[in-house]
């Protein structure tokens, strides 16, 4: 069996990703993510998301974020705009897909629910996100030789 190497690249990156949102958001005393379609820009370096790489994000978060929720523009179907990503289910009335509702009031609007969900930038030091800030990172919390 041949394997795309573009695959094993995407995966490699996902994985690193999701290792390091985990982190972020068990330091942070939280069950998950939502993460905006721009930090995954800044991440993966890619503008557009065609539906293989978006499925190909979905099944290599999932280790680490059973329960995943992306979320599309009303305008553009495919166009991926956020993933909710946690280790718990939510509900789907919690799931909003309006554009008028800024995402921090969402958040918060959450929050008061009891849904442990954040922002990345609100409990993330390593914004915006770049594999050379997080590979080091994960190397010395994996040696001990750093603390979360």
């Amino acid at each position: 069996m041949v394997t795309d190497p573009y695959r094993d690249h995407c995966k490699r990156q996902h994985r690193i990703l999701a290792h390091h949102l985990c982190l972020e958001a068990w330091r942070a005393g939280d069950d998950g993510i939502l993460l905006e379609r721009h930090h995954l820009e800044e991440f993966l370096k890619i503008e557009r998301f065609k539906s293989s790489r978006v499925q190909w994000l979905l099944e290599d978060l999932e280790p680490w974020f059973k329960y995943i929720y992306p979320v599309y523009s009303e305008s553009a179907l495919e166009s991926l705009q956020a993933l909710y990503l946690s280790r718990v289910p939510i509900d789907e009335k919690f799931i909003i897909k309006n554009d008028d509702v800024s995402v921090e009031d969402l958040v918060g609007w959450m929050r008061n629910n009891g849904v442990r969900i954040n922002l990345l930038y609100s409990i993330s030091t390593l914004v915006p996100l770049t594999e050379e800030q997080i590979v080091p990172r994960l190397a010395l919390l994996a040696t001990g030789l750093a603390e979360p």
